[in-house]
């Protein structure tokens, strides 16, 4: 199965689309009997209903994409400046093409985590913490990730055999020091075929 490590680094680091894609892949080979009684109970733990796309907490990336800031009101390292992914929304067995500028208003060291939760629907399908540092090799980038303007641009497939459903992703990132560089979250909605 597709790791869903590089997912949760991609949205931290402005590749949402390249995530999406990764994070598509591993649902796709999820057989419904793996996915366990424990893992279908409904909780956001520390992310509340107003940090959902469209609560109170939350404000759209400019551009043309899913993806929205959550926990806008306090101060965060990376202020992201557009996303924008084609076709939006996306769509299954298709390329996806994905652009993000972003500042980062602090260089991002060694000791950098990022706390991700996935869910399909109402199924928690991940809530875990990974070393953001040892995570970016595999979306390209390194650490130190430098201060400064950041401008990516990705082209990404999205695997035919995606689940129809919503899924919805959240993460936060923070510096080896705690400093808040990120929240992000983002609803995406596969209808049936």
């Amino acid at each position: 199965m597709v790791s869903f490590k590089n997912l949760f680094i991609c949205t931290i680091l402005l590749t949402q689309v390249q995530c999406i894609s990764i994070l598509l892949k591993a649902l796709s080979a999820i057989k419904p009997q793996e996915v366990s009684i424990s893992q279908k109970l409904f909780s956001f733990n520390r992310y509340s209903i107003d940090n959902l796309p469209g609560g109170d907490n939350t404000k759209p990336v400019p551009g043309d994409s899913p993806i929205e800031i959550c926990d806008f009101k306090e101060s965060q390292l990376l202020k992201l400046q557009e996303i924008i992914i084609a076709p939006n929304p996306p769509k299954a067995g298709s390329n996806l093409t994905f652009t993000a500028t972003g500042y980062i208003s602090k260089t991002i060291e060694d000791g950098a985590y990022v706390e991700v939760d996935v869910r399909y629907g109402f199924i928690k399908l991940v809530h875990q913490t990974f070393d953001l540092c040892e995570e970016v090799q595999k979306v390209d980038l390194e650490c130190p990730i430098q201060k400064g303007n950041q401008i990516i641009s990705k082209v990404v497939e999205i695997p035919q055999e995606v689940p129809p459903g919503k899924y919805l992703v959240n993460a936060r990132a923070y510096t080896k020091d705690d400093e808040y560089i990120t929240c992000l979250t983002a609803q995406i909605e596969f209808p049936i075929q």
